[in-house]
């Protein structure tokens, strides 16, 4: 079974305008609300593939509530632990997309969560989680009163032999990493970030990046670099992987759309390759997508096949 985990999950508020300009009224053309949050992001477009799976996470409030009700919509199995203090509310993300494609997001800190909630939503996994399921934590844990939260998670769970796929950022990354994930995806910043130095952006300095992260034992390491595609290396060497030319609407949610591709392909048993390349392709789907979440699962399985890939290693 597969398992999404969302720690600060968040309503998308999407706000629609021309351009956007510093110090003067700016006309929102159009909103539009939509589910955040990069595990439930995950669980959903693990879902339009028609892979089952469950979200698991903490919310609160009405937003809390929209939050469910959005991910149950896609017929996902839901085990959010809800709180209905009045006081606390499942944070607001606001996404200003230009007609230029540029996106800019102000996003709210979320709920700090509570020692108490923490040890129910542990509590609640272990009743759901068996040997050698999928584990994927994604997105934001800085509202955790636990820097650490995801290590306590994996060593909670140690020994049911999970697969944990790991597509955070700081400190959550840095400390995470040293329990040697299957995967991780990092970009080119967050790479820097691992390996102490600023890495050029050129294939042969991420290489070298990238094998500097040996000693972690990480197996999968996705450097995703926007629209240029990917570098990753896998168990049987390194890939370049060329994205298909598509006409891009929003680049928003296009990393949490390749994460749940390269989580389909290696649950269903794909080559190397193929996983590389239906990953990449929902990925440049939603691209093509004016939200933040979702894509059409025909233009996806189109664009496969205009997908490059070059082992390079």
């Amino acid at each position: 079974m597969i398992h999404t985990l969302t720690l600060n999950p968040a309503i998308d508020r999407i706000l629609y305008l021309n351009h956007f300009e510093k110090n003067v009224t700016n006309r929102i053309r159009e909103t539009l609300d939509t589910i955040g949050g990069k595990g439930t992001h995950v669980s959903i477009n693990l879902k339009l593939l028609g892979q089952d799976n469950t979200a698991f996470g903490i919310c609160h409030g009405q937003n809390g509530l929209r939050v469910i009700n959005m991910l149950k919509e896609y017929g996902i199995h839901v085990q959010f632990q809800h709180y209905t203090d009045s006081s606390r509310e499942t944070r607001t993300n606001y996404l200003l997309i230009e007609d230029t494609t540029d996106c800019t997001i102000a996003a709210e800190s979320g709920v700090r969560l509570e020692e108490a909630e923490l040890s129910d939503l542990l509590e609640m996994m272990g009743q759901v989680i068996c040997p050698g399921d999928y584990l994927i934590f994604s997105g934001d844990a800085s509202n955790s009163p636990d820097p650490s939260i995801y290590n306590r998670i994996l060593h909670t769970f140690k020994d049911r032999d999970l697969r944990i796929f790991l597509d955070t950022s700081g400190k959550s990354l840095k400390e995470c990493i040293q329990e040697a994930p299957y995967m991780i995806k990092p970009n080119l910043d967050e790479l820097s970030t691992l390996a102490g130095y600023a890495v050029p952006n050129n294939d042969d300095s991420i290489i070298k990046a990238i094998r500097s992260l040996d000693p972690y034992g990480v197996e999968v390491i996705a450097v995703s670099l926007g629209g240029d595609g990917s570098i990753v290396k896998t168990a049987d060497g390194f890939y370049r992987v060329h994205p298909p030319k598509v006409d891009v609407h929003n680049t928003i949610g296009c990393g949490d759309c390749f994460l749940a591709g390269f989580v389909y392909g290696t649950a269903n048993g794909y080559g190397t390759e193929d996983i590389l390349r239906i990953a990449t392709a929902v990925s440049a789907a939603t691209a093509e997508s004016n939200i933040s979440v979702g894509y059409n699962l025909s233009r996806a399985l189109e664009l496969k096949s205009m997908v490059t890939i070059e082992k390079i290693k």
